[in-house]
Parts: C-alpha cells; structure tokens; sequence
C-alpha cells in the first residue's frame, strides 16, 4: 500500500469517526471543524470535501440537503455494522474461512465469547 493511499485510508476512517460521534448530521465545515480540532491539523475544506464524496461513492456516507446551498452528511451504517462488514469481507476473502474465523475468535476475551455465544443463540 502506498503513503498515499494510507493516508487517505486514515482520512476516511477519521471522518467516519466524527459522523459516528455526532448526534445529527453534519455540514461539511462541521466536519472539518472536528477533524482539525482532533487531529490538531488544519485541512482545507476541498480535502473534506473530496473524501466525503469518495466515502459516498462506496456507499458510507450519505448526503442529504441542508439550509441553503449546503449539504448534511452522515455515515450510512452504524460503527458496528460497518466492522461487521469489513470482518465479513476479510473472512470470506481467506483461503479457509472457517480457519481465519478459528483464528480471529481465539484471540476474544472469555466476555465477548460470552456475548458472541449469546448472540449466536448458544
């Protein structure tokens, strides 16, 4: 993976933490508020921007008008649902995933084991 393509990755998973943390959806210059207040970085709102339509385009982010000229953001799926997804992804894209999935569960606490037996109905 590139430096580049790194750090857009971490731009987009910065900016799905904010629309997971924010109560409503955001405008752009929301979003760009907290990502500089977090991060103690200074991005420019055409950054933002680019990377909420990228996150838009797969389906992340949803967009839906606001006052005026500006748009509301917000992430599409949960925080969960989206893990989920990823972890879905990673297992069904090994060579045996009933192995990887081994692997994954033996390095869960005894309590998520627990709540992971509880949600499977055992």
């Amino acid at each position: 993976m590139t430096k580049r393509a790194r750090q857009q990755g971490e731009l987009e998973a910065a900016i799905l933490d904010v629309l997971w943390s924010a109560d409503a959806p955001m405008t752009s210059l929301q979003v760009q508020d907290a990502l500089n207040v977090a991060q103690g970085s200074d991005l420019a709102l055409t950054t933002v921007l680019t990377v909420l339509s990228r996150l838009m385009d797969k389906g992340l982010v949803s967009r839906q008008p606001g006052e005026g000229r500006s748009n509301l953001f917000a992430a599409a799926t949960s925080r969960e649902q989206h893990t989920a997804s990823v972890m879905l992804e990673l297992v069904a894209g090994a060579q045996n995933p009933a192995l990887a999935f081994s692997h994954f569960a033996s390095g869960l606490s005894p309590e998520v084991l627990k709540q992971l037996r509880k949600s499977l109905g055992e």
